[in-house]
């Protein structure tokens, strides 16, 4: 009997998901559950974006089970005793499905690259690979245990899975709209909520492209409003997390000018204080362009490693003689409030601010559902929209 291509069993089950999401947005599907397995599915698609390579091992474990329902799944790599390629199986049929479909939640390459997931060992209860959350790690396993040891229906659990990641999707898109208010914000109040969005209680990474996207939605308003930017161009955002994009990248903010060539950039650090090596860095990136000014900024206070400030300013001035660009060091604080003060209404920052982070949301993984949800609460307290 031929098998079933993998690819139409995971788009054939999103298609059902969506389905019953039309239908009564999934709830008459996920109370076929018992409220085991229901709860199961629900620990990991909460987590699903600090947990993607669980989601991907799920997935591959799942769509295999129905290819091939000989084929015990928990034994997930070649070598062990009646096996198969998990890895293989994911990088050639799931991360591609999930780049189409959830791109939020797609691997590079595999979800076989996780540490947690890429061991020698069956995916049985008692599974010794370190997934971080331990309810995230049980409802993983219990999941499988349930199919081979319950012959619970893989098919069915792959349409909850999906019926639940959109959802998750879904739910984020609608919640990323905000009114502004109207009444003039003091610049004191606008630094208290962004410290507080820099700094809330994260899980995962992400944070350090808040002040990032901070800086870049102030510098979006200045080239228009600073006859020093006039004719300049500010460059698009970067990924932190792609090196390839940021191979001739010289900054986490770019402007260049009429020919293109580097006019002024500013990276920025979160929680790192600045010292001589990181200038030393930021030159060897600087060093063969006409750029007219650099800005070294971090949210670490105090903003200049103890027993740097000599060092740093005697590079600084090295810099200065050599090339003649002037590199400035500073605070994120005090950055912010001296270019919020250039600013004809700093309420637009806000918007601009809340239009870049819904935007990053939506092209990267940096930007998570967390950081969304936080930004929305401390505007609604704090702003009181």
């Amino acid at each position: 009997m031929a098998k079933e291509d993998p690819t139409k069993i995971l788009e054939s089950a999103y298609r059902s998901a969506v389905e019953e999401i039309k239908k009564d947005s999934g709830e008459s599907f996920l109370n076929t559950f018992d409220n085991r397995q229901r709860n199961w599915l629900i620990t990991i698609t909460e987590k699903s974006e600090l947990f993607k390579g669980v989601i991907a091992a799920l997935t591959t474990s799942l769509a295999k089970k129905i290819e091939d329902p000989t084929q015990d799944i928990r034994y997930h790599k070649e070598e062990l005793k009646g096996g198969y390629s998990g890895r293989t199986f994911d990088t050639k049929y799931v991360t591609p499905f999930f780049k189409k479909k959830f791109r939020r939640l797609a691997m590079k390459e595999s979800g076989w690259l996780t540490r947690s997931i890429e061991q020698p060992h069956a995916f049985t209860l008692d599974f010794p690979g370190k997934i971080r959350d331990k309810a995230v790690k049980e409802a993983f396993l219990q999941i499988l245990n349930d199919i081979e040891e319950n012959k619970a229906n893989p098919q069915k659990y792959l349409i909850g899975l999906f019926i639940l990641l959109i959802q998750q999707i879904n739910y984020s898109q609608t919640k990323l709209i905000y009114r502004i208010p109207s009444q003039r914000l003091s610049i004191d109040l606008i630094i208290k909520c962004l410290l507080l969005h820099f700094f809330g209680k994260y899980h995962g990474s992400g944070a350090s492209k808040l002040p990032v996207i901070a800086i870049y939605s102030i510098y979006e308003i200045l080239m228009k409003d600073v006859k020093r930017y006039y004719g300049k161009k500010l460059k698009l955002m970067r990924s932190h997390i792609s090196p390839d994009m940021r191979a001739k990248a010289i900054g986490d903010v770019e402007i260049v000018d009429e020919n293109n060539e580097f006019f002024e950039a500013v990276e920025i650090k979160h929680s790192i204080p600045i010292d001589a090596t990181m200038i030393e860095d930021a030159y060897q990136k600087f060093k063969d362009t006409p750029i007219a000014r650099y800005y070294l900024l971090t949210t670490a206070e105090p903003y200049i490693k103890q027993g740097e400030k000599q060092k740093v300013n005697d590079i600084i001035e090295k810099i200065k003689k050599e090339h003649g660009c002037e590199v400035i060091v500073n605070g994120i604080v005090p950055s912010l409030k001296y270019y919020l003060r250039l600013l004809r209404n700093p309420n637009e920052f806000i918007a601009r601010y809340t239009k870049n982070l819904e935007s990053e949301f939506s092209k990267t993984t940096e930007i998570k559902r967390q950081h969304i949800e936080t930004w929305r609460k401390i505007v609604k307290v704090k702003l009181k929209t």
